[in-house]
């Protein structure tokens, strides 16, 4: 019995329907493979939900209440509430990989006017923005071209950050290499060098999975090595 990622990670957030629950409860029992992927995602989940918990719960700027209540024709919106629902797998793979908006974008696409990523020799790396914002934004803070998602390092005690380019949808996950943020993970269709493509927001997820070593860094961390710039 087959069962595809995302009716796992469905189940995994206890989204199924009763039949869908035997069906995949089924499968798990035949495959030991599909009972080692469900354990990974939640494992992931419950270490980018000891990262994250504190930042959903901090007080929302006043500045986007009054926003929010401006385009809203000073409707309240009662972001507290909002905050205390709980957050499934699929809202923590967001924060933590920016998830592409479903777009397949080329290098070309993001290169004019202002080139945010480039072909090195040893692949593609960011520059322009993308650089600025990998360099000094932090997670929380408010997205321009450039929102970022989870910072962690990888196995070779580098700092890594997952970026989504708010402009075209494409996302991918950016590592600190000396001075430069090389690109091992872009959304979309790139040349030159060796990047693997995301094409679903599972298959990001499942990069920051294999590369991350130890847990994410919480805003504290992730500050911290900001002001350190990432050394």
């Amino acid at each position: 019995m087959s069962v595809d990622t995302e009716k796992l990670i469905a189940f995994a957030d206890g989204e199924l329907s009763g039949a869908e629950v035997a069906e995949v409860e089924a499968a798990l029992a035949e495959n030991p493979a599909l009972r080692e992927q469900l354990e990974s995602y939640r494992q992931l989940s419950a270490r980018l939900s000891a990262a994250f918990d504190g930042a959903l719960t901090e007080p929302v700027p006043q500045r986007l209440t009054e926003a929010a209540q401006t385009l809203r024709q000073a409707e309240v919106i009662d972001f507290a509430s909002r905050r205390t629902a709980k957050w499934s797998f699929r809202e923590y793979g967001a924060m933590a990989a920016s998830i592409a908006l479903g777009l397949v974008v080329g290098v070309g696409v993001l290169q004019p006017p202002a080139p945010m990523v480039a072909t090195a020799a040893s692949g593609l790396e960011a520059q322009g923005a993308l650089s600025e914002a990998l360099n000094t934004q932090l997670a929380a803070d408010e997205a321009g071209a450039v929102r970022i998602g989870v910072s962690f390092r990888n196995h070779d005690g580098a700092y890594c950050r997952a970026f989504d380019l708010t402009q075209g949808g494409a996302s991918g996950i950016a590592c600190r290499d000396n001075n430069r943020w090389s690109i091992p993970l872009l959304s979309g269709s790139a040349t030159g060098g060796e990047v693997r493509t995301a094409g679903a927001s599972t298959e990001v997820l499942n990069a920051v999975d294999a590369m991350i070593e130890g847990d994410p860094l919480d805003a504290a961390a992730e500050r911290a090595a900001r002001d350190a710039d990432w050394r």
